[in-house]
């Protein structure tokens, strides 16, 4: 009974006319939010003394030469330098619009008004730090995981460091992983509606939506891991192509999420 009612709730959520509007808008909000992403990996890489060529290298096995000439200008920024700090600012800023995207999302689908841009603006600096947080998380571990153990193994660190570095990492890519984007996906979705929602009433949607994610996730680390040095679909722009089907993907199943909340909360009354 509990499956006809998910299928039942997942269709009419996909027949909403928002779908046809929001997840696009999300998607791109989400992009927004690498910035300080990729600043704050600039700024680690410089703590560890790693080399610019040498994070060069990286994101482009891991990505091709498309993307890593867009990324590397934004990681090359390090140390705790004035330009660090405006660059860091200037992206969380940028990024809250995403933030906002989520809010607005929300209060659409809950049939909520908007309290207005200062309330949201302030509402959405908040919830960029856990949407940073959670796509640091996200890229760390599921996404680039294999990727950095290898590139640990190359650094050729102290074999007991290396060992237990990637013991580390092991099981933070385990069940860790849907507990953590769980728990960051339900904070998200219990601040966003300008209303107080409880938090145990978007369990349902954060549950979905953290599952959906990582299986989103897993497949796209599997193409980076087998396929990215590859140009086959379209030249230069595959690998660019693909990351943005990745963030289009994770902003559909967001909202997705988010309205099944809604119909859940519904279906209660």
């Amino acid at each position: 009974m509990k499956v006809k009612e998910f299928i039942k709730n997942f269709w009419e959520v996909l027949n909403r006319r928002e779908m046809l509007i929001l997840p696009g808008h999300l998607a791109f909000s989400f992009i927004l939010s690498i910035v300080p992403i990729l600043t704050l990996i600039g700024y680690g890489a410089a703590v560890l003394n790693l080399s610019i060529g040498f994070i060069e290298e990286f994101v482009t096995k891991a990505f091709g030469s498309t993307i890593s000439q867009m990324i590397i200008p934004i990681v090359s920024v390090s140390g705790l330098s004035f330009s660090f700090f405006i660059t860091l600012f200037i992206g969380f800023f940028t990024a809250s619009s995403g933030a906002s995207a989520i809010i607005i999302t929300s209060n659409m689908i809950y049939g909520i008004e908007d309290k207005g841009y200062i309330y949201r603006k302030i509402k959405a600096l908040v919830m960029t730090v856990f949407i940073v947080l959670l796509f640091l998380f996200i890229l760390i571990f599921p996404l680039f995981g294999n990727k950095i153990i290898e590139l640990i193994k190359y650094v050729n660190l102290n074999p007991f460091v290396t060992e237990k570095i990637q013991a580390v990492f092991n099981f933070l890519q385990g069940p860790f992983s849907l507990f953590f984007v769980f728990l960051f996906i339900k904070i998200i979705y219990a601040m966003a509606p300008d209303v107080k929602i409880p938090s145990k009433n978007v369990n349902y949607g954060a549950i979905f939506t953290s599952i959906g994610w990582l299986v989103v996730t897993w497949i796209y680390s599997f193409y980076i891991n087998h396929y990215a040095h590859y140009s086959v679909f379209y030249g230069g722009l595959a690998n660019l192509v693909i990351l943005l089907l990745w963030f289009y993907l994770l902003a559909n199943i967001f909202v997705i999420g988010m309205a099944l909340n809604y119909r859940k909360s519904e279906n209660k009354k």
